[in-house]
């Protein structure tokens, strides 16, 4: 049987991942995660208790987590942890633990999300409505351009209206 080092969080993004490059030219991304908890006390009363984690990813996924990852974003993650001991300045032992990732998923979109998909569309419905080039023009016969631009641009408004009669 294989004993393995892993923990699953689900959390909060604390403070803006700060992103390094290390000495062999490797990039590193780093960021608190807040996960909460709750509890009874021997009074019966409720208590809440926030526990911060400091996360720590290497490789490609940086590119990932730096383009989307923000203050407040809701995160699932598996990792692996380490601690680390060292000496500081005034000669006292310090300990710290980290949470190294394996794996994630965002678990909530983006707002700018859906303006971006929204400009797509639109540059999209100019693009299927344009007329053929001319070189196009004296090889293709002009009825199967035009029939198949209408059927784009007809899609295209059907899938605009559709995003509109969404609740949300």
């Amino acid at each position: 049987m294989q004993i393995r080092n892993s923990v699953t969080l689900i959390g909060n993004v604390g403070q803006l991942p700060v992103t390094k490059t290390l000495s062999n030219g490797s990039r590193m991304i780093e960021f608190s995660l807040a996960t909460n908890d709750s509890y009874r006390n021997r009074d019966g009363q409720k208590v809440e208790r926030t526990e911060w984690h400091r996360i720590k990813a290497f490789g490609k996924v940086v590119d990932v987590l730096e383009r989307y990852l923000t203050r407040g974003s809701k995160i699932a993650l598996t990792g692996s942890i380490r601690y680390s001991k060292w000496t500081d300045k005034y000669e006292q032992t310090r300990t710290s633990t980290d949470i190294f990732l394996d794996e994630f998923t965002f678990l909530e979109s983006k707002d700018r999300g859906a303006s971006e998909a929204e400009e797509a569309l639109d540059r999209d419905s100019v693009m299927q409505v344009a007329e053929p080039s001319p070189a196009e023009t004296a090889s293709t016969p002009t009825k199967t351009k035009k029939r198949r631009a209408t059927k784009k641009s007809t899609k295209a408004k059907e899938a605009a209206t559709a995003a509109e009669d969404l609740p949300f």
